[in-house]
Formats: C-alpha cells, sequence, structure tokens
C-alpha cells in the first residue's frame, strides 16, 4: 500500500514540477538549479509527508524539484551519483526509513548530495524525544528532513550566487542640468507719477553646484510710463543689464525658494515732448545698481520650471526727472521695485 502511495507520489509531482521555477531566480540567475529527490522503495508515512513538505521548500527558494524511482530501499554514495547522472543536477536526496531492528521505529535517514562540492550530508533523525512520538512521528520526521535539506539547499543556492554588481553612484553634481535659459517678462514700478513698466527679460545661467546658480540677465525695450502735464509729456524707456547669483533652498514637491542677489548697470532713456513754443529735449541717465528678489521655482516638466521673483533695484546715483520749466516729476532708484516671471529650462 505505501509503494503504491510512493508511486502516485511520483507521478503527481513528475508532472506537477516540470513546469517553470521561480520567476525571481530565472530572471537574476539563469535556469533555476535542479534537485533530484530519489523515491525510495520503502517509503513510509513520514517520507511522503517530507516528500510532500519539501517540494513547496525546494520551489520557494529558487530550485526545480525532480523525482526519480529509486532501485533499492536504501542508498548508497555511489548510487545517489548514479541517479544523477546526466542531469545537471545542484543536489542528490534520498530518503530511507528503518530496514532493521536496531533502528526506531519513529527513525528516518537524509541523504544530500551536493554536486557543486561533492559533499555528502547524512542525518539521522528520530522523534523519540518527543512525548507524544506514536501520534506526531510522521509529522516531527518531515519537518526535521526538511529542515536539515532546507539548510544543505540554502547553502547551495549561496553557492550559485553571483558575485553582486558593483554600481558606483555618480556624484550628485554629475546628474545637475548645468545650463539655464530662460525667457519671461518683467515689471518695473515705483516712480512717482508714472506707471509700471513691462519689458521681456531673458537670462542664462550656469549651475555650479546643487544649491547655487550664476547668470547674466537683460530687460529692456518694452512699455514707456508717461507723465502728462500742462506743459507736455515725459516719458521713460528703462532697461538693465546684469549678472546673478541664484541660492535655492530645499525643494518641497514641485516647489522650491530661491533667493536672488545681483548688480549691473542700469539705463533711463527721458523722452519729453513739450508744448509750443517750447522744444522737448531727450536725455539718457545711467547708474551701477545692486539688486535683491526672493522668490519661488515651480517644475512644470523635469526640466522645465517657472521662476517667479519679486523685489527690489538701488541706483548708486539717483535719476531725478523735470519737466519744461524744471518742474520736478519724480525720481528713478531709490529703490525702484522689480518682479519678474519666466519659463526656464536645463540643459
Amino acid at each position: 500500500m505505501i509503494s503504491a502511495l510512493a508511486l502516485s507520489l511520483f507521478g503527481l509531482l513528475q508532472a506537477d514540477v516540470a513546469g517553470p521555477a521561480v520567476a525571481v531566480e530565472r530572471g537574476e540567475l539563469g535556469p533555476p538549479a535542479l534537485v533530484i529527490v530519489a523515491l525510495p522503495a520503502n517509503a513510509n508515512r513520514p517520507i511522503l509527508e517530507a516528500l510532500n513538505r519539501l517540494r513547496g521548500e525546494a520551489t520557494s527558494v529558487g530550485f526545480e524539484v525532480r523525482f526519480v524511482e529509486a532501485a533499492a530501499e536504501s542508498m548508497t554514495l555511489a548510487q545517489l551519483d548514479r541517479v544523477s547522472h546526466g542531469l545537471r543536477s545542484a543536489a542528490v536526496v534520498a530518503f530511507s526509513g528503518p530496514d532493521n531492528s536496531a533502528q526506531t521505529a519513529h527513525s528516518l535517514d537524509v541523504w544530500f548530495l551536493d554536486r557543486a562540492s561533492g559533499k555528502t550530508s547524512v542525518a539521522h533523525l528520530t522523534a523519540d524525544d518527543v512525548a507524544d512520538a506514536a501520534d506526531r512521528s510522521e509529522v516531527i520526521l518531515a519537518v526535521r528532513a526538511v529542515d536539515f535539506i532546507r539548510a544543505r539547499m540554502f547553502d547551495t543556492l549561496a553557492g550559485r550566487q553571483p558575485e553582486p554588481v558593483r554600481i558606483e553612484a555618480r556624484p550628485a553634481s554629475a546628474r545637475v542640468r548645468r545650463k539655464y535659459l530662460g525667457a519671461g517678462m518683467g515689471v518695473l514700478a515705483g516712480t512717482p507719477g508714472f506707471s509700471a513698466a513691462w519689458a521681456p527679460q531673458i537670462e542664462v545661467g550656469y549651475r555650479f553646484a546643487e544649491w547655487g546658480r550664476i547668470g547674466a540677465m537683460a530687460y529692456g525695450f518694452g512699455s514707456k510710463p508717461v507723465n502728462d502735464g500742462h506743459s507736455g509729456r515725459v516719458s521713460l524707456d528703462p532697461r538693465f543689464v546684469g549678472a546673478s547669483l541664484t541660492v535655492m533652498g530645499h525643494a518641497w514637491h514641485r516647489l522650491q525658494p530661491v533667493l536672488e542677489l545681483g548688480g549691473g548697470e542700469f539705463w533711463v532713456r527721458v523722452q519729453g515732448e513739450a508744448q509750443s513754443p517750447n522744444v522737448g529735449q531727450a536725455v539718457t541717465l545711467s547708474s551701477l545698481y545692486a539688486d535683491l528678489a526672493v522668490g519661488m521655482t515651480v517644475s512644470i516638466l523635469p526640466y522645465l520650471v517657472l521662476d517667479l521673483r519679486g523685489g527690489g533695484l538701488w541706483l548708486r546715483s539717483e535719476a531725478r526727472i523735470y519737466s519744461t520749466g524744471d518742474t520736478y516729476l519724480g525720481s528713478v532708484g531709490r529703490p525702484t521695485w522689480f518682479g519678474s516671471a519666466r519659463l526656464g529650462t536645463s540643459f
């Protein structure tokens, strides 16, 4: 009866384990290691229980299990080697129950042959140390047998592991998109009697570190605020070019606070249109300037951002504006409020 059960189990497991083994192992290490399990002729209930448990344990750690029928009730070392001949197996496992009076009825011998090293391990397992061994001997022996095999199988699996591929992380600076180009609109305001001036603004920059970027900017060729008086009209055409240092704070989601420090040269062309008989004049005033702005960078796409800035320009020399008759209209640059919005890309 036991032999019939063993052969039935052999047929069932042979068909079931012939399929693919664990996909992770196949994908990372190539074909799974093959473990040959010799079905003994004297298979008893502990052996059948151990075979059933072994199948699940082996496949779960990446082995393919194949069962073959042993020709004898107990296996010798030479027989173990012959069983796996030509199958390129990583290991061979064999079970044998008590076959003489010297062995206890609640015992099981397990053979494990590691084909890679040629080392054979033998374990004589018994359930005599358990109080109710008579009732649970099959399960106790099966669990102990699988624990023994599992330890040997992990040794074999570890021997197949390739050396981990060492991927050297690139320095953070190498991942930074260094070059920057931005274009948008800027606004100048704060001159008494004149409206705000709008004009295109461009900036080119180089990111020298994760936290900082240096750049050059230009503003001009935009609207011309005017001041109408009884004696005529005065218009302003402000422009400036300069360099900047942008300090970038810690990013939060898509937002990153920034602080901008800069300086350069500021020009304002003052155009007077006087009523007859007075004659209008045009004069260009210039001065060095310094600016300070705070803002936010909003990430839109991986390499596309929206830069928002707001701050002030302080001119070294105040530009005072007069109309005909030396009527004072206002001054530029103490300070001039400045804001901008531009799209920028890094590459």
